[in-house]
């Protein structure tokens, strides 16, 4: 019988191992000694657990589903903006830390950011209801915390690799970290600079990869230096929705919260 390791199984899923983790302790997903690898038969279980999440199912109405021997049924994606939305208005700090754990340890990164939170993120920008201006400030400071957390227990597992998220430019302050979340659900330990002097940030001493985050176009001089660094060989890219050239564009405001490189 064939085995994947953990790596291979995310690779091919695109799932993260504290996704895997999760859906074992909920008893969707048979466990298994990590020296002993992952059978054939738990890798369809895993694609399966993937589309479904993908959904926007949660791991409750999974679980139903499968004792009931039914099709799974959800709200989907629009009741977690629902719950989510629920938090920011009446939740505790606690539970709103919580809220976003759960949901990036059941959801896979790219689902959990591009279904969700940028969805949310950009409805929370557009809202000028009362209380808005409230909302939107939590939501941030929990996008900039789960960051942090994420990023700092990618940190202590040395079999990530190393990556340098550089913000270019943003649209608005949740944009990077946002990001950020993606790419360390994706299996990189991921450093950030969201300086935006319009000059190269300083990288870390270890880096693999250099992502260049451009929410709002990009200057004629960063444009230069990435084109530099490309006919250097270095392993660079241009990421974000606008990689126009642009002469000028949006910073961050001067206190906002920063890890990594500067």
């Amino acid at each position: 019988m064939q085995f994947h390791t953990t790596d291979t199984i995310c690779a091919l899923t695109g799932t993260h191992p504290a996704n895997l983790k999760r859906w074992m302790h909920q008893g969707l997903l048979a466990y298994t000694l990590q020296n002993e690898g992952w059978s054939d038969d738990q890798l369809n279980e895993i694609y399966d657990l993937v589309a479904l999440t993908a959904t926007g199912a949660t791991l409750k109405e999974i679980k139903r589903g499968k004792a009931l021997h039914r099709p799974v049924s959800t709200s989907g994606w629009h009741a977690r903006k629902g719950d989510m939305l629920w938090e920011l208005e009446y939740g505790t700090p606690l539970s709103l830390s919580r809220k976003m754990r759960d949901m990036s340890n059941d959801y896979s990164g790219d689902d959990l950011v591009f279904k969700l939170l940028c969805p949310l993120n950009q409805w929370l920008h557009a809202d000028h209801r009362q209380g808005s201006s409230r909302r939107l400030a939590r939501f941030e400071q929990s996008v900039r915390q789960q960051a942090g957390i994420v990023m700092r227990a990618s940190s202590r597992r040395g079999e990530t690799i190393p990556l340098f998220l550089e913000a270019v430019s943003v649209q608005n302050v949740s944009e990077i970290w946002l990001e950020a979340i993606r790419l360390t659900a994706m299996g990189f330990h991921v450093e950030v600079s969201t300086l935006m002097s319009g000059q190269p940030a300083a990288k870390p001493a270890q880096y693999q990869h250099h992502v260049m985050w451009c929410g709002a176009g990009i200057s004629k001089s960063m444009n230069h230096y990435f084109d530099s660094e490309r006919a250097a060989g270095k392993a660079v890219m241009l990421s974000g929705p606008d990689k126009n050239l642009r002469y000028s564009f949006n910073s961050l405001p001067a206190n906002t919260w920063q890890s990594g490189a500067a």
